[in-house]
């Protein structure tokens, strides 16, 4: 797909790498000392071995994912997972084509569980909608757009942001209903610091900037599917919570990229527990009742109330949930749902 001509010619790349790209990328990957010397230092001996001797094999982003990215994903589970479940995808055509909505709690781990629960169901992999903030190193660049991964703008003028959505709302759009692509994208800009999972609405409007007047058969044709990501732990939760209360002493701060990239490690190493993935298949019978509503803006309000109510009543609430709830409440409502011991646990941890 050709939108070259869309924005300035020294605006970042918009699109994935193709796979005629990929095999390039990959040696320039695995030429690197750097990326090198940190696998050594992650991978257990015999993966990294094993992705040593694989690696040339790689022609495209499918061989990537399958030959490269799994075996990494087993390992992080290995390593840092106790349960990994998915449900609802049996709602969903294999062949066919959506756009993916979720909560945000992991920088690179959210995207990832979701293709590999696609992997493993038969279906392709969706494209990858990332901040730039994470393409300022080439190395970075390289393993996301490998990874078919796509650039969102976050920084810019407004000539330049403006231009950029309109071309994002349209390559979105293309991908899913031309080249029957499936499209993941998080419902906000950055992840829920605080927990709150509400999908923006900006970034609703920003998807239908090429729709014209007609929103309903514009989301209707995306094929909207709201996923909820549920983590038992959270490996950044301090992180995050430092960078919340930075946000409330000056909201105009922003992470560093190497700040980025230590959300991103952590993230992988550190212990998650249980997680659950729930793909809403049944949505789309939701989508006619907004075009009862009166106009674009009530209309895309009640698409992100939808999206909202789909992925609170399908996040897995565990034991920590309910102690950090009672916790603030400051008396024990839901005592049914966690033991004395895991009270006890948590309310230290929380202390």
């Amino acid at each position: 797909m050709d939108t070259s001509d869309s924005l300035p010619s020294d605006t970042l790349r918009l699109e994935a790498y193709t796979d005629a790209e990929v095999q390039a990328a990959v040696q320039e990957l695995f030429t690197d000392k750097s990326f090198l010397a940190g696998m050594a230092g992650f991978l257990p001996v015999e993966l990294y071995t094993h992705i040593l001797q694989t690696y040339e094999q790689v022609d495209s982003a499918a061989s990537f994912q399958s030959l490269l990215m799994v075996p990494f994903l087993e390992h992080v589970c290995q390593l840092s997972v106790r349960e990994w479940t998915v449900s609802g995808l049996e709602q969903l055509d294999p062949a066919g084509s959506y756009l993916f909505i979720s909560n945000h709690r992991d920088i690179g781990l959210d995207s990832a569980f979701l293709n590999w629960a696609l992997l493993k169901q038969g279906f392709r992999t969706s494209q990858i909608a990332i901040g730039d903030n994470l393409m300022k190193h080439r190395l970075a660049e390289l393993i996301f757009r490998i990874n078919k991964s796509f650039v969102v703008l976050r920084s810019g003028s407004a000539r330049e942001l403006y231009a950029h959505s309109i071309r994002m709302s349209q390559y979105i759009h293309a991908l899913i209903t031309k080249a029957q692509d499936s499209v993941w994208i998080a419902q906000r800009e950055g992840r829920a610091k605080d927990g709150n999972d509400r999908t923006q609405v900006a970034l609703l409007k920003m998807l239908s900037l090429g729709a014209g007047e007609d929103l309903l058969t514009w989301f209707q044709s995306l094929r909207v599917v709201p996923v909820a990501i549920s983590y038992e732990w959270h490996p950044t939760d301090l992180l995050q919570t430092q960078e919340y209360l930075a946000r409330l002493r000056d909201p105009g701060y922003r992470k560093t990229f190497a700040q980025d990239m230590s959300h991103l490690f952590v993230g992988i190493r550190g212990q998650k527990g249980r997680i659950h993935l729930h793909f809403d298949g049944r949505f789309q019978e939701q989508l006619s009742a907004l075009g009862e509503l009166p106009g674009p803006k009530a209309q895309l309000q009640g698409l992100a109330a939808a999206i909202d109510r789909s992925i609170h009543q399908n996040y897995r609430l565990r034991a920590i949930n309910y102690v950090a709830a009672d916790l603030l409440a400051e008396e024990q409502q839901h005592a049914a749902h966690y033991s004395p011991q895991e009270y006890d646990y948590y309310a230290a941890w929380f202390a």
